[in-house]
């Protein structure tokens, strides 16, 4: 059984390393195709083992892939972007999978990605995927963007072994350079339908794309299509049209009645009582309207859902886990519950220390404390040696107006500074 790595690359030099390195140990060889590289991501990769190819690229990925696939002699082919790369167990993982299903008719193999803003940073979602499929061009990728592996335009029968996880992560959810893919992908994407060529995804991503930049209208016109097109709810995305439909009606409530956005929450919860991310949308929906008691509940649902999330979808929610904490807390201050709203404030500070909003609101329920008090529990989210910590919380408390504390995180950013 021989296995082939492919991976495209264009100016990949910090994550081309790290990727190759992660499969490196079970692989038979390394087809790299370069599209056009500025930086030393071909030296890097040829410093690895790696088969370099170049391809002009032509605002094509499949195009790219498939000509990777020409090049690549394996029996089976691992496929990943330049900035994914396994978890530590997957490589022997993966070759325990392969060798029990080597003779049987599976296509390929249900990975787990998870999504990090950046290298380690939070989790931003999880879905299953499929990363790993037989060779020998069996299976082509189809679309010019968000492409997909096919057999003979055929979904992939794909193996999801659970006693063997098999986990990928994905590092290119930054915030700073995801909106120039998003706008990237746009463009390839209308180039797309001006042709004609439309998939049973085709207006799911265009509807994603258009939410991702803040097209209100956009995503709830393509999302409405998306939910038309019959095959799409076969696909891991296929609830994802609600909270976009939700989400930006609520934004749009001058547009859309309250009749009309409810409409859209009982199709959602009818056909995916257990998605978070459907909970998650309720949640905003009832906050908007005013019932935080509904709105409590419905963050409490995403939050258990996700806890003991199994389905077989797309799942963002973690990425929403810092907002709905904040919201929480917001809500349970206004229902009297200031217990509650702490402990919420604190959690949604844990994720992200630096939200201006949840500390503030956290600081409004301990304000009367003694200041030394105060540093205490404070020292519980942040680290005072931290000087980006400091920094914030000198800021925060000028801007809340307790010159006391300013003055002590002040102080303790000077002393680390002469250390």
């Amino acid at each position: 059984m021989k296995i082939s790595a492919c991976v495209i690359t264009k100016n990949e030099s910090e994550n081309i390393r790290r990727c190759l390195e992660s499969i490196k140990s079970i692989t038979n060889e390394i087809v790299v195709v370069d599209t056009g590289s500025t930086d030393n991501t071909v030296e890097i990769a040829e410093s690895l083992g790696a088969k370099v190819y170049f391809y002009d690229w032509d605002n094509n990925f499949s195009n790219a892939k498939n000509y990777a696939l020409d090049k690549a002699t394996g029996d089976w082919i691992i496929f990943l972007d330049a900035d994914e790369y396994f978890a530590e167990n997957t490589p022997r993982n993966l070759i325990r999978i392969l060798n029990s299903i080597n003779n049987k008719s599976y296509d390929a193999v249900l990975y787990k990605i998870i999504h990090t803003e950046g290298l380690n940073g939070r989790i931003i979602a999880e879905n299953p995927t499929i990363r790993t499929f037989r060779g020998h061009n069996r299976i082509r990728y189809y679309g010019a963007v968000h492409e997909q592996p096919l057999n003979r335009e055929n979904t992939l029968y794909a193996a999801n072994i659970t006693d063997y996880p098999l986990v990928i992560y994905h590092t290119g959810y930054s915030s700073v350079i995801l909106p120039e893919k998003v706008k990237r992908n746009l463009a390839i994407m209308k180039e797309e339908i001006a042709k004609n060529n439309i998939t049973d995804l085709t207006y799911y991503y265009m509807s994603s794309m258009n939410n991702n930049l803040g097209n209100s209208e956009e995503a709830i016109e393509y999302a409405l299509l998306a939910l038309k097109e019959p095959a799409f709810h076969k696909t891991i995305m296929a609830y994802q049209p609600y909270v976009f439909i939700i989400d930006n009606m609520l934004k749009l409530k001058e547009k859309y009645t309250s009749d009309e956005i409810e409409k859209y929450i009982n199709e959602a919860v009818s056909h995916y009582p257990t998605h978070p991310e459907i909970w998650y949308a309720v949640g905003n929906a009832r906050r908007e309207q005013g019932d935080y008691i509904a709105a409590i509940e419905s963050y409490r649902n995403a939050l258990e859902y996700n806890k003991k999330f199994k389905l077989l979808l797309n799942n963002n929610f973690p990425a929403r886990l810092e907002y709905v904490y904040y919201y929480m807390a917001e809500m349970y201050k206004k229902t009297g519950d200031s217990v509650k709203a702490l402990e919420n404030y604190f959690e949604s500070l844990k994720i992200n220390k630096h939200n201006f909003d949840a500390i503030k609101g956290l600081y409004a329920l301990i304000k009367d404390q003694e200041p030394v008090e105060i540093i205490l529990f404070l020292n519980s989210i942040y680290d005072k040696k931290d000087k980006t910590d400091l920094v914030f919380l000198n800021t925060a408390m000028a801007d809340l107006g307790n010159s006391v504390l300013a003055n002590y995180y002040y102080e303790q950013y000077e002393k680390n500074s002469h250390d």
